[in-house]
């Protein structure tokens, strides 16, 4: 990319602005890419093409496909993380209320775009690393929110249970998008929250 190009406004839009109005596009159109077509089919061309920009712009913000990908997950991991812990904020300080809180906010987001849950279930090799962190991440959060309702958990015993949540609910997210499994939003709510809550509560403490 030449200098003027990279420093000029076009149609009144910074360069700063254009590069991160292009990154987003691509993050999105990762997202759709893999949603739709899986990890096999996800190319720099094809997403490119999906984001509506010319491939040599991918290369202005990823030095990879991998990377896109797991910057994708990340972001879109965080955010909703974050708005689950902005509904457990708005709960009662109730185990089980706080728990349907998280997972209904996380299942409404999927429910409002199925192409992002079948993101984040899918099975791309360079995933598994991110959804981990993840787990990791809401186990955190999980061990902070049991103090508030008195059940204190360690971060080891946060995360053996998250992962335990995490895995049926992933299945039971699959079976919910792809048709195969006949459930509502707020039955795979409820499921998984009683799940999180009842581990929470009486799963005992496992030695090392």
């Amino acid at each position: 990319m030449s200098e003027p190009e990279a420093t000029r406004a076009y149609r009144g839009v910074a360069p700063a602005d254009r590069r991160a109005e292009r990154r987003k596009r691509l993050q999105n159109a990762v997202i759709d890419v893999v949603a739709d077509e899986g990890w096999s089919a996800t190319t720099v061309r094809k997403v490119a093409a999906t984001a509506g920009v010319g491939p040599r712009f991918f290369y202005e913000s990823f030095t990879d496909m991998t990377d896109l990908l797991t910057t994708a997950y990340d972001e879109l991991g965080a955010t909703l993380l974050e708005r689950a812990v902005d509904a457990i904020a708005a709960a009662p300080d109730e185990l089980h209320a706080k728990a349907r809180a998280a997972v209904g906010a996380i299942v409404g987001a999927v429910e409002r775009n199925p192409q992002q849950g079948r993101f984040l279930i899918s099975d791309a090799p360079p995933l598994a690393e991110r959804k981990s962190a993840f787990i990791r991440s809401a186990a955190d959060e999980l061990a902070k929110q049991s103090d508030a309702v008195g059940t204190r958990l360690d971060s080891r015993q946060a995360e053996l249970r998250a992962v335990v949540v995490m895995a049926g609910a992933v299945e039971l997210v699959r079976g919910w998008l792809d048709g195969t499994l006949d459930i509502r939003p707020d039955e795979l709510t409820e499921i998984v929250a009683s799940t999180l809550s009842t581990l929470t509560a009486h799963m005992p403490t496992i030695g090392r």
